[in-house]
């Protein structure tokens, strides 16, 4: 499920070609000649439809490997293959654009903008290129749920109409239960979550989604069986099994959600994915309170991201060390790990920052706790994607544990107070104050949503501590 999006070419450079080759296929017609490409493309978008996206991928590529200048397939294979740079990503999808220019027809060309500007993040372009798509094939319930913004860019109202239309296509519920349930209405979401389920019961993602939206509810038995399901399908489904660690892990069995994020490394279709749930291990160990396990975690982390060539995961895993290490009060390590993790990467993330800025707190060493604090300022005022959320964690953190609680409660009520990481920092300032129902309330917050993240490593921590705020025991 990635949408990394880029710049696109301007209109006017497209009308041109639509406007002489204009054709009203009611269904997709593909140009190519090559039959294999032809079986390896329909078998990449029947896993599309189905969100299985690896899968889908792995059909892509094979439909290029036999026929290179297949332009829309190599579209949709860098669109969800989710292991090319940002740069492979670019030139794969305008080679695909210009691919289907030269060697496609019409609707292989209107799909192929479309998937271009959605995999370069572009909502707006992509919208219109689906519209256009969707009036060509209207018979083509795929361009029409795109059009109706796909799986991530769509509103509740757009797909409850197209659900309306289109009441037998399971796809659209799949997108109708997150959005019912993120719009607070929970039981239009198990009921869209269950239909897709019943329309596609052979497929794993519909049982990863019913499993979802039941362990979000709380149902942890039925969410069990539904991701054993899910894990038992084909094509493979990795997920499930973290799916089944998350639940695992809320009743506080982490050696067997452990056992469950080994089987999703053993079934991952990429070294990035894999690598996702080494990260998820590390986060039962935070979630348990384990430092020690954790610590050897994260630097088995560092480890395989280095391997990898991905030094950003390594600095930010080698900056959560810090972290841990600073918590049991080794300050000479966690002053180690930091200074290796801004080694790690020619572009230190900004997270290795919001880590320096917590250990040192952690520490007491005001001084370069400010200087990280600042640091991670800078780059939130250079990037939009730096999480404010983090930022005015951060901050919050150095003012209550300088006895400056309302200044922390000021800046944390100004950010997402429906974030785990913001509602543990407002009841840690509660409780400095002497405020133990406050304090309580926001702990209880964290702690009764089932919408667990295991690889966000604030997200567990900040679990971890307002269990212990609240029961003074390591497990739930």
């Amino acid at each position: 499920m990635r949408t990394r999006f880029l710049s696109l070419v301007a209109f006017g450079a497209i009308l041109f070609p639509l406007s002489v080759r204009s054709q009203t296929d009611t269904a997709l017609k593909l140009t190519t000649s090559n039959p294999r490409a032809v079986a390896e493309f329909r078998a990449g978008v029947s896993d599309l439809q189905n969100i299985s996206f690896e899968s889908a991928a792995s059909h892509f590529k094979a439909a290029i490997d036999a026929d290179p200048n297949f332009g829309l397939a190599r579209v949709l294979f860098a669109s969800t293959d989710g292991t090319l740079t940002p740069a492979q990503l670019t030139t794969e999808v305008n080679r695909g654009v210009e691919d289907a220019t030269s060697h496609g027809n019409t609707n292989e060309l209107v799909l192929a903008l479309a998937y271009r500007e959605a995999a370069l993040n572009h909502p707006e372009p992509m919208k219109v290129f689906f519209r256009t798509a969707s009036q060509l094939m209207p018979s083509d319930r795929l361009a029409g749920f795109m059009a109706a913004g796909g799986i991530f860019a769509t509103t509740l109202p757009a797909m409850q109409e197209f659900v309306t239309r289109y009441p037998d296509y399971p796809v659209g519920y799949n997108s109708l239960a997150y959005l019912s349930w993120f719009g607070g209405d929970r039981a239009a979401a198990l009921a869209a979550a269950k239909r897709q389920v019943e329309l596609n019961p052979n497929a794993p993602n519909p049982h990863d989604t019913y499993a979802e939206i039941l362990q979000w509810n709380g149902n942890f038995a039925e969410a069990t069986s539904h991701y054993k399901q899910a894990a038992s399908l084909s094509p493979r489904f990795p997920e499930a099994y973290a799916g089944l660690a998350e639940v695992e892990a809320l009743q506080g069995q982490y050696d067997q959600a452990r056992a469950y994020l080994n089987e999703a490394i053993a079934n991952a279709w990429t070294p990035s994915q894999k690598l996702n749930y080494m990260r998820q291990i590390a986060g039962t160990y935070a979630l348990q309170g384990s430092g020690a396990a954790l610590a050897t975690q994260l630097d088995a982390i560092a480890t395989e991201a280095k391997a990898q060539h991905n030094p950003q995961v390594a600095a930010t895993a080698y900056a959560q060390l810090a972290a841990v290490q600073a918590n049991a009060g080794n300050a000479s390590a966690a002053h180690q790990s930091l200074a290796i993790a801004k080694a790690a990467s020619a572009d230190v993330p900004w997270a290795v920052y919001y880590y320096g800025a917590m250990s040192h707190a952690m520490l007491k060493h005001w001084s370069p706790a400010a200087q990280e604090l600042a640091s991670l300022k800078a780059r939130a005022d250079a990037d939009a994607s730096v999480s404010n959320n983090m930022v005015a964690a951060a901050e919050a953190f150095q003012l209550t544990q300088q006895g400056k609680a309302p200044d922390a409660l000021r800046i944390l009520m100004a950010v997402d107070t429906t974030n785990p990481l913001v509602m543990n920092r407002i009841a840690e300032a509660h409780a400095a104050l002497g405020h133990t129902a406050e304090a309580a309330a926001w702990n209880n917050r964290v702690i009764s949503s089932y919408a667990l993240n295991l690889a966000d490593f604030t997200m567990v921590n900040s679990r971890r501590r307002a269990r212990l705020a609240i029961t003074g025991a390591p497990r739930p």
